[in-house]
């Protein structure tokens, strides 16, 4: 009987541990699957990455820092195998900053490989400045650019604050620490200030459409009044310089570079916001197996960035009755 019960006992043990083995046998399957997987994805981009080809590099949505973005432009100046440039644009702008950043980006880039623009619905603002550095800038006939020129916005609070008998009360350093203020009012010297702050960008906007484009600053001034104008005004005022797309874009590169016609245009996108993520590989492995909406939210987190200080965009307004 005491012979029965130790077999028992040992068979149960037994049992715990092939249990115990094969969840672990299963976990490096998973494991290895989704290592195998991620390197698939690497490797197919490497090796799409080492033929000869034109990239294409899309800025869409607000502009603001995009460190990744520019990391790519480095990446794009030092591949042998990336023959010409197009850069897709689809934006309102942003900061003048982050415009400032990328216009210096792909100026560089341009010393090394010949870079074209091709307009999406919407390139205004510091979405132009980004088009500036290409040798050539294409835009759809309904495209929307221009809005060349600076803003600054602040919010004035005071009579809602006088609504709810609320003071706000500061020491300062001097008068113009922390100026404007949303809290104190109208402050005359604080706005000369600011405008000084938006001449000065102003003027280096100004200064970068007359460096790139084909007429004298005067003419660059005349035309940054701030207005907005579709692809085909763009083409008649010598902001844009001929209508089309991507497609369009690629030809004129192969026809004015010389370049093999049967060159592919590949798009080349930013590393995955996984790559940020701490602990290395072993991140790397746990992304992969994360769904695709949970990524989206450490990227979003990761992108959301207040838009402040100098910008330089375009806005659709409200028109008052």
């Amino acid at each position: 009987m005491a012979f029965d019960m130790d077999h028992l006992v040992e068979r149960r043990k037994l049992r715990r541990k092939l249990s115990v083995w094969r969840i672990v046998a299963v976990l490096a399957l998973i494991i290895l699957v989704a290592a195998a997987s991620l390197n698939f994805v690497v490797d197919e981009d490497s090796l799409s990455h080492k033929k000869s080809h034109i990239a294409k590099i899309v800025f869409s949505g607000t502009i603001i820092g995009q460190e990744r973005k520019l990391k790519l432009i480095r990446q794009l100046e030092k591949n042998d195998s990336v023959k010409g440039v197009i850069v897709s644009i689809n934006s309102p702008g942003g900061a003048t900053s982050g415009g400032e950043a990328i216009y210096n980006a792909l100026k560089q880039l341009g010393e090394k490989k010949p870079v074209v623009a091709s307009m999406d619905a919407l390139a205004a603002s510091a979405g132009y400045i980004i088009a500036l550095p290409a040798e050539r800038i294409f835009a759809r006939r309904t495209s929307i650019t221009g809005s060349i020129g600076v803003l600054f916005q602040y919010t004035d609070l005071t009579g809602l604050m006088d609504t709810v008998g609320v003071k706000m009360r500061s020491i300062k350093s001097a008068p113009l620490k922390a100026e404007p203020n949303p809290f104190s009012g109208q402050n005359p010297e604080a706005e000369a200030m600011i405008a000084k702050m938006i001449d000065d960008s102003f003027q280096w906007f100004v200064d970068l459409v007359a460096e790139n484009r084909p007429f004298d600053r005067q003419r660059a001034l005349e035309l940054a009044d701030g207005r907005i104008v579709t692809g085909g005004q763009a083409v008649d005022l010598q902001l844009v310089d001929e209508l089309g797309g991507p497609e369009e874009a690629k030809n004129w590169l192969i026809q004015n570079h010389n370049l093999d016609s049967n060159l592919q245009l590949i798009e080349w996108k930013p590393e995955p916001i996984t790559e940020s993520f701490p602990f290395g590989f072993a991140s790397k492995i746990a992304a992969s197996l994360l769904p695709q909406p949970i990524i989206d939210l450490f990227d979003q987190r990761n992108t959301a960035v207040q838009l402040d200080g100098l910008v330089s965009v375009w806005q659709a307004q409200k028109n008052e009755q």
